[in-house]
Parts: C-alpha cells; structure tokens; sequence
C-alpha cells in the first residue's frame, strides 16, 4: 500500500537491493554514486544520500571478550527482566536482548526502547530496589506527503494473520495523486498481527492517540476464538475506534484474505 502510495509522488523505488559502496562519480553534476547488488550489479548517480538503516547487528566483540552470554538468535547481550547481564553489569539499549513476558525474548531498535531501557538500567544501577522493564516499545513514522502518522509496536510479519479495520477515504476525481489499482486510500485504522490467534503486534495509521489502549490489549493477550464471514468481532469490539463506515481484512499466514463492510458486503 504505502510503497504505490510512494509512486504516485514519483518516488522509484528498488526492491531486493543493497548498498555496496560509495564512491566519487564519473559524472561531476554529481555528487556521489552508490554501488549496487540486486540481481545485476549496478551503479547509480546521487546528489544526496539519506542513510536510514534497520536490523542493524549489535556490537557485542567487547562484551564476547568479557565473557557475557551473547543471543545466537536475537542477536545482543542476554539479560534478565531486570536488565542485568551480570552482577552489576546492566545492558540498555539495541544491543539487550531482554525477555517479554508476553512477547518472549526480543533485541529492540527504537528510540523509545533506548529511551526507557535506559532509563530503567540507570535507576537499578543507583537504586536498591530493582524493577522488571515491562516496557513495550513503540516504533514511529511520520508519513508527511502520504498523511500517515504511523506507530508500531509488538511482533510484526507480513507472513503472520493479519486483521485490518480501517476507515477509507472518499475518493476524489480531482487527486492529483496517482491512481491506486489494488488499494483504497486508508483515512486511519488498525492492523492487527496475530499468532496462533492471539494478538502480538499491531501498526496503528492516523490513530496514534490510541497506543496505550493497543498496549493494553496486546498485554492482555488477547485470543479471539470465534470467526464468521463478517468478520472477527471479538478484534473489532477490542477498541472502539468510532469508525462511521469500518472497512475490515483478514489475511490468513497466507496473505490470503477478504474486505468487506460491516454489512457483510465483500469488496473486490
């Protein structure tokens, strides 16, 4: 959705692709030329570069050294809920691999992580009393052009269950953006992200003032148990979102589901 958004401004995008290198261009109207690997290698002429990298590795060599336990799978310093590696020795930050009681083990990178694993270490390093870091961080993204505020937090996977409700926009004649073939334009709405039934991510769009309730819920754990044709009402009544008109998608692990209106209506 978001990336034919993308290209309705013109934004070309390169998928299945990575950053070799960086080097001085041929072409001196330019500034740099990127190296890149995707089914050919390549190369490509730049003004300017904004680097804004995900699933970084953590640094762990000096802790490696220092004998600390090293999370072969999350990748990072294992801890306890308390954030201790070792007696006195706390780890904050992308580089915790920390337990979730509801989640399980997680390493998190996100500013509102840092910020408040940070903040708890720092406490129960000066503190005699110690707290758990029961914590669930939040990813964010402002949309700017798109007009999509978005928040994320729990365990996401475009391979998972999935549950949409969303409010769409009126379609306008008169956008200047380009036609969207396969999706309606999202005014604001929910993506739930469920395992085994159970609800253990979500990316809220134009509805970030209800962050705390979707905590809540995922903290809760809730497992709907009952799925009809219309839909799943245990998911659509967890959070009154005061939708007028709340278009609902179910997607199987498969990626394999329907739209539909309340009234039952499926949409192509």
């Amino acid at each position: 959705y978001v990336p034919e958004r993308l290209r309705g401004f013109g934004v070309q995008e390169r998928p299945y692709t990575m950053v070799l290198s960086m080097q001085q261009p041929a072409d001196v109207s330019h500034n740099l030329q990127l190296v890149l690997q995707g089914f050919d290698k390549t190369a490509l002429d730049c003004g300017h570069v904004v680097f804004a990298p995900t699933h970084l590795e953590g640094n762990v060599e000096l802790a490696k050294h220092s004998g600390l336990e090293i999370d072969t799978k999350c990748g990072g310093v294992m801890v306890n809920s308390e954030l201790m590696a070792r007696t006195d020795i706390y780890v904050a930050g992308d580089t915790a691999s920390y337990p979730d009681r509801v989640l399980g083990r997680r390493r998190m990178q996100s500013f509102d992580h840092s910020f408040h694993s940070g903040l708890l270490a720092g406490a129960n390093m000066a503190l005699t009393q110690r707290k758990a870091y029961n914590h669930l961080p939040v990813i964010t993204s402002a949309g700017g052009p798109l007009d999509l505020d978005i928040v994320v937090l729990g365990d996401i996977d475009s391979n998972m269950e999935m549950y949409s409700i969303a409010q769409m926009e009126q379609s306008n004649s008169d956008s200047s953006e380009a036609v969207l073939h396969h999706w309606e334009k999202w005014q604001k709405g929910i993506v739930y992200y469920l395992r085994d039934r159970k609800v253990v991510g979500a990316m809220l769009i134009n509805v970030t003032e209800r962050t705390d309730d979707v905590r809540r819920l995922i903290r809760s754990g809730l497992k709907y148990r009952h799925r009809t044709e219309q839909g799943i009402p245990e998911l659509e009544d967890a959070i009154n979102l005061n939708f007028a008109d709340p278009t609902c998608r179910h997607s199987s692990a498969k990626g394999v589901g329907l739209m539909r209106n309340p009234s039952g209506e499926k949409k192509a």
